[in-house]
């Protein structure tokens, strides 16, 4: 018997699945000649080309270096160009090189993510790349232009069937009638970025307003200015801190810490959820994907010590869809009954309501932290018993087929011990419901097919 939840493992599995080939992270150096040695464009018939190179870099950005990220999850690479400071982007002149691109499949540009796209329409708007591993090629269209008309005579008179043939079907023979050439210049832009250092960059950080890098976490002296618009290569995070790279122009770096709170301005608040321990509040954040349906979207749980106020915790880096506004949305829950609150928030909708998820971050009495538990916060449509210390979880599949799944804690990880799904069968007559049933240490099947309601 087929698990019941095989075809949305399987799909769950293939949507988390890495590109094919992704650039490998780290600092990039161009190529100086490789601009010369794209591949020569052939001509239709009745046409002659010119061809010549050109660089794809605008000479005004003064590009030498450029830097790449990839995602932990290897599906998305983002790319850097250090420009010169004095280069200003600009689509409709020859500064359309954007600064930064994030590639395959990015559509989501921003203020707060000002990476551009990468030939979506292939009219040569945008710039394309070609990329293997460890090297990447930046182009755009090729250019085409015409530069003349050449009449080449015929060299003999033409034949009684090729009269025929070119009154009739204007199909005339070059060789007795003559033929024309049209010349054009044909330019190709290329250039070619190969790795120079291989470095662990897991992001790029925009700075949207100016900021300052200091030299370790919660050091006492002053820090280093860094201005509004600049990109950082991220090393690593924590949700209080960004470790962070400055690439130079010459490809060299310089290492620093920025604080995620000098970056990030919510509106915070308070919840009403309290335990002995702790206070909340949450930090809400404008969704600047729809002006005509301001929204928000929550970004950062703020953890306080229920007696002084201060901060004890701060947690951010997790998905939740945008809401209606910011409220008092933070529930308390003993999500794997081990007698301490912990805390239930909105996640994302998958689709449909009863696809939705939950963030859940379990208490942890070693370290008095809350943590983010990946397991539970994957199930839709989590559901907590606390008198029968069950946890279940539930999903849809169209209009026809439902299913859930129901644990327990066993030496503090989740067992499967019950579940149940029902699907219309495809000709629409019956319902097959199948039930799973823990025994023995194994899941056992068994369907049952009934008549459908009509």
């Amino acid at each position: 018997m087929t698990h019941p939840w095989a075809a949305l493992a399987v799909a769950l599995a293939s949507a988390g699945a890495p590109a094919a080939e992704l650039l490998q992270p780290g600092i990039y150096r161009l190529d100086p000649d490789a601009w010369l040695q794209a591949a020569p464009a052939t001509p239709a018939p009745g046409e002659a080309f010119k061809q010549r190179f050109a660089h794809a870099i605008p000479a005004s950005a003064k590009v030498r270096v450029a830097f790449v990220s990839r995602d932990p999850q290897g599906q998305r690479n983002t790319l850097v160009f250090v420009t010169d400071p004095g280069y200003r982007y600009d689509i409709n002149s020859e500064n359309r090189l954007c600064p930064a691109y994030a590639f395959p499949d990015w559509n989501d540009r921003s203020d707060a993510q000002p990476y551009c796209r990468t030939n979506i329409n292939g009219d040569g708007s945008e710039a394309a790349f070609d990329w293997s591993t460890t090297q990447f090629t930046v182009r755009w269209n090729d250019r085409k232009r015409a530069t003349g008309t050449e009449h080449i005579p015929p060299q003999r008179k033409p034949t009684a069937d090729e009269v025929g043939a070119c009154a009739i079907s204007d199909v005339c023979a070059p060789e007795a009638y003559g033929r024309s050439v049209t010349h054009y210049e044909v330019i190709h832009p290329r250039d070619r970025f190969v790795l120079q250092q291989a470095r662990d960059y897991s992001d790029v950080l925009y700075l949207p307003i100016d900021v300052v890098a200091q030299a370790e976490p919660l050091a006492t002296r002053a820090g280093e200015p860094l201005k509004a618009g600049s990109y950082l290569a991220v090393v690593s995070r924590t949700p209080a801190w960004f470790q962070i790279e400055r690439i130079a122009s010459d490809g060299s770096t310089a290492s620093g810490w920025i604080d995620r709170d000098a970056l990030s301005r919510p509106e915070w608040v308070v919840q009403t959820a309290v335990t002995p321990a702790f206070r909340f509040r949450l930090g809400f954040e404008r969704n600047d994907s729809d002006d005509d349906d301001p929204q928000r979207v929550l970004s950062a749980i703020d953890v306080l010590d229920a007696t002084t106020g201060k901060r004890v915790q701060i947690l951010r880096d997790f998905d939740a869809d945008p809401i209606g506004g910011a409220g008092d949305v933070l529930q308390l829950v003993d999500a794997n009954f081990d007698g301490h609150p912990d805390i239930l928030l909105p996640g994302m909708s998958g689709g449909a309501g009863p696809n939705s998820t939950d963030n859940v971050f379990l208490f942890d009495p070693a370290s008095q932290n809350f943590v983010y538990d990946a397991t539970l916060s994957g199930m839709p449509q989590l559901s907590i018993n606390a008198a029968q210390r069950t946890v279940t979880s539930s999903a849809r599949n169209g209009c026809c087929a439902h299913a859930s799944e129901t644990y327990r804690y066993r030496d503090g990880s989740l067992e499967l011990f019950e579940s149940w799904e029902e699907a219309l069968s495809a000709d629409g007559e019956s319902v097959d419901t199948t039930r799973g049933v823990l025994r023995n240490g194994r899941m056992t099947y068994s369907t049952v097919r009934s008549p459908a309601e009509h």
